[in-house]
């Protein structure tokens, strides 16, 4: 194993969004005691090779205007070849600044305002705030939620879809595979179904994968551009990804779009150069080639890391916290935590934590608006740390639990 992820960098006073900005955003008080487990970063270092890459872009010593090099288009499809046996042609890859760009630039190039936008809470938060900020309608398809022994699992509400895409204000679709935050791997014959249902019913398709290299447990990853080559689907449809998540380079804002059919992409292009906005960064190439080469080997030991993370914080509160609910990821470093039978009201749950724990995850509301007292947490962190974060929660809620039945 080439990482050490039992080591974390110290992010504090690095103007970091996840360290330096969990207080004022949560209302705590500061202080060096917070542990926070709320953006979609990693508390890991990046792969050396990574590093070195980035720093080869600065050897010139300027600063000045670069070409996006072929070898960021070449990276990427070899990546989905060797990744994902998905053959892609290099020229059908789009840079962008980020996923949440490529989705509002997707939506601005083929819905008008007022036309309808499905998604499937709950769900990212942007996936509503874009949708809704470019004066389109949310259509809400929400995941259908299973329970085992304490165990949460979610499907797709197929017969919701269907009539949702069978709206004539419905446009388009944007799925989240793997799920963020429940951590659902879609399966092939799932994902061919909604190309299916979208292809029928004229709906834009839209997959965010930026997860799609943290797989936990042995999961089966399928892009969605696989599954709609299964039933011949070659356009009105675009699949979305970056490094981001899987290399931690977030604040490289460093992503693409892969989108078969030509006029689609000069569609999504222009709605960036209609801004003069750049789709890449000065280290775009860098980057991507370095994540998709010499530093290949990080996803499947952060995996592999983050597995054992999310084994332990998933046994250690279920068994310590009577009525709590949770998933069982099968992808990214995120847990879906549903607080609201633990004995104290659904309400107090994120300011206990917040107050108490000194612990800092994303409520649940962000998500879903129904979601009050359910939790999104990061658990990319080293495990002596989760320790510490699972032995703060447990304390906290038990001593909640027993004051409210005290009372």
């Amino acid at each position: 194993m080439k990482m050490n992820f039992d080591l974390a960098p110290d992010r504090r006073g690095t103007d970091s969004v996840k360290w330096d900005n969990v207080a004022a955003e949560f209302g705590m008080t500061p202080g060096d005691d917070i542990l926070p487990m709320w953006v979609a970063d990693m508390d890991f270092a990046c792969a050396p090779e990574l590093m070195e890459a980035v720093r080869s872009a600065f050897t010139p010593g300027v600063l000045g205007y670069r070409n996006l090099s072929s070898r960021f288009h070449e990276a990427i499809a070899g990546w989905m070849q060797k990744r994902h046996g998905l053959t892609v042609p290099a020229d059908s890859i789009l840079p962008l600044p980020g996923v949440i760009p490529g989705i509002s630039a997707a939506i601005s190039a083929f819905t008008q305002p007022g036309d309808g936008v499905i998604i499937q809470p709950p769900v990212y938060p942007p996936f509503m705030g874009v949708t809704r900020n470019m004066g389109r309608v949310v259509l809400e398809n929400t995941l259908i939620e299973h329970e085992a022994d304490g165990i949460l699992t979610y499907e797709i509400d197929f017969d919701g879809l269907r009539a949702l895409a069978a709206r004539p204000d419905a446009r388009l679709m944007v799925l989240c595979s793997p799920h963020n935050p429940l951590g659902r791997v879609w399966s092939r014959e799932e994902l061919t179904e909604i190309c299916r249902i979208c292809a029928e019913n004229d709906v834009y398709l839209v997959s965010d994968e930026i997860h799609s290299d943290i797989i936990l447990g042995g999961a089966q990853f399928t892009p969605i551009l696989t599954a709609a080559a299964d039933c011949g689907i070659t356009s009105r449809i675009c699949q979305l990804g970056s490094p981001s998540k899987s290399f931690n380079t977030a604040g490289t804002h460093v992503a693409y779009t892969i989108v078969p059919d030509a006029r689609e992409r000069s569609a999504i292009s222009r709605v960036f150069g209609s801004m003069h906005i750049p789709a890449d960064t000065f280290i775009s190439t860098e980057v991507v080639t370095a994540a998709y080469g010499s530093a290949g080997y990080y996803p499947d030991e952060l995996s592999a890391y983050l597995t054992e993370n999310m084994d332990f914080f998933v046994d250690r509160l279920r068994a310590a916290l009577p009525g709590i609910r949770l998933t069982r990821p099968q992808a990214t470093y995120l847990l879906w935590a549903d607080f609201r039978g633990c004995g104290f009201p659904a309400e107090k749950v994120m300011r206990l934590l917040c107050d108490e724990a000194r612990v800092a995850p994303d409520p649940g509301e962000w998500f879903a608006a129904d979601r009050k007292g359910c939790l999104r947490i990061n658990v990319a962190m080293p495990h002596h740390m989760l320790e510490e974060a699972a032995d703060r929660i447990i304390r906290t809620l038990r001593a909640a639990t027993e004051k409210e039945n005290h009372q």
